[in-house]
């Protein structure tokens, strides 16, 4: 009897740990490299939607994504939020340790918060809010390096009217520099995205000239990565972590459509990426990934027409296989997660 009653207290309490909430395990930690920007990241920790999944989201900060990469590849982080540039090409050619597994930000119509990349034009070179590409020839242009988004950007902004980069100065620097050295005539045209775009607007400084998806409709412009422990070792963890992720970009998706939903996020963004004006954030365009997640690879200006042209440009020595260096396994498991289509 004695006996038959510790088998059933045992199997009771081996049945209660199995029916426990994930939430009350030890919740597993993941470290998140980032560059100080507003994603969908900090939507899902605010809204408890890693909390739910077990997963405890350490955000790294990094001054640029050139450092991502090798972070990621060798474990000092879990998962990388980065733009596919020619370094990350270059990465994937040597057979970097990461995968690319969700895309979590592009431009176009179907993305509900409006573009959030643009060229920007000195107010005194547009005076009436008008500028045409052509006008560009002769004068400086910023983008913040050779091998990223914004260079591709400037460049098809320049095609447009037959222009090649060399009929401009162009030069690399900073985001936030950008617009101190327009407000000083030091540059005349800068290849920029959202805040400091809205920003440049607002206080009068420079124009809109042009955005991002009248350019590149569709433009790929940050994946998610994962490193070999969200990757491989450890899928269910990456798939955790992408279903959480995932809620928080259709959190971003439906409320950004109104002006109540817009307040609510900007009240989630100011507490992690503070702005000298919170509203700013109501205003701007936001990085929202497409309703599935999955990684966009031939689509026109996906990743391999990015490749494509870096490798054009001779900074991408090697073109990386797509194939190898793309998982979509871990997006399309999430079809089934109520909402999704």
């Amino acid at each position: 009897m004695k006996r038959n009653r510790f088998v059933a207290l045992n199997t009771l309490a081996l049945a209660g740990a199995a029916l426990a909430p994930r939430a009350a395990l030890a919740a597993d930690e993941v470290k998140v490299g980032m560059l100080r920007l507003p994603t969908a990241l900090f939507v899902g920790i605010d809204q408890g939607y890693f909390t739910a999944e077990g997963i405890d989201v350490k955000p790294v900060f990094f001054n640029s994504g050139a450092e991502l990469v090798p972070a990621l590849s060798t474990g000092q982080i879990d998962v990388a939020t980065t733009s596919p540039g020619a370094a990350l090409f270059n990465a994937m050619a040597l057979g970097v340790n990461a995968t690319i597994v969700a895309d979590y930000w592009t431009s176009g119509k179907d993305v509900p918060s409006g573009d959030s990349a643009f060229i920007m034009v000195r107010k005194d070179l547009a005076p009436y809010g008008k500028f045409k590409p052509q006008d560009a020839k002769g004068l400086t242009v910023a983008v913040t390096a050779h091998g990223q988004m914004t260079e591709l950007f400037a460049a098809a902004y320049l095609a447009s009217q037959h222009l090649l980069p060399s009929d401009v100065n162009l030069v690399d620097m900073p985001l936030p520099d950008m617009n101190a050295a327009l407000v000083n005539h030091a540059i005349d045209i800068a290849s920029t995205i959202d805040p400091y775009a809205t920003l440049l607007a607002q206080q009068g400084t420079a124009v809109k000239a042009v955005s991002l998806s009248a350019v590149m409709p569709g433009y790929v412009q940050a994946v998610i990565m994962y490193g070999q422990r969200m990757g491989k070792t450890d899928k269910p963890l990456g798939l955790r972590f992408l279903r959480a992720f995932s809620k928080a970009n259709l959190f971003l998706r439906s409320h950004v459509t109104t002006p109540a939903g817009r307040v609510a996020i900007a009240a989630i963004y100011q507490k992690y990426i503070p702005l000298d004006d919170p509203t700013l954030y109501q205003r701007i365009g936001l990085a929202i990934g497409p309703e599935n997640l999955k990684v966009d690879v031939d689509s026109k200006y996906a990743l391999r027409w990015q490749m494509e042209r870096y490798v054009a440009e001779g900074l991408v020595t090697v073109a990386p296989d797509l194939k190898k260096s793309v998982d979509n396994s871990f997006a399309e498991a999430l079809v089934a997660v109520p909402g999704r289509k």
